[in-house]
């Protein structure tokens, strides 16, 4: 009997944001910790980006787009090399590579791979990719 009502009015009193939160949000687009925040990150993504970029051209995997900045990065493989066999290659080396097929609806990205450069960090990644494309 009491649930229906209870329910009704915590809907009701927590509909909108709290206003603690609210604050701490109009905190951080005031004071500029936000942007700072974002500066930083956007700093960090484009080191990320070059330095990924470097090591894959530098084992011939070369970007579809060379781009300064983001998260992505899609780079064709060499002719031949197919990336779902070279993703199930590395998996076995604990290593998760993301291939074109897997977000193509066409089924036409066979010899492409998906980088997050935020997860490149690790040079054992493109050791291992090397050694996948060459089995």
């Amino acid at each position: 009997d009491w649930i229906e009502p209870l329910t009704d009015l915590k809907i009701a009193t927590t509909f909108g944001g709290g206003r603690l939160a609210a604050e701490l949000v109009l905190t951080l687009l005031k004071d500029g910790s936000y942007r700072k925040h974002m500066d930083l990150l956007r700093a960090k993504l484009a080191r990320a980006m070059g330095e990924t970029s470097a090591h894959l051209k530098a084992i011939g995997v070369m970007p579809w787009i060379d781009q300064p900045a983001g998260l992505f990065l899609w780079c064709r493989l060499p002719d031949g090399v197919d990336a779902a066999e070279v993703a199930r290659r590395a998996l076995a080396d604990n290593i998760v590579l993301a291939p074109g097929n897997a977000f193509s609806l066409s089924g036409t990205a066979s010899r492409f791979l998906r980088f997050n450069v935020a997860q490149c960090a690790d040079e054992r990644i493109f050791k291992v990719l090397e050694a996948a494309m060459a089995r």
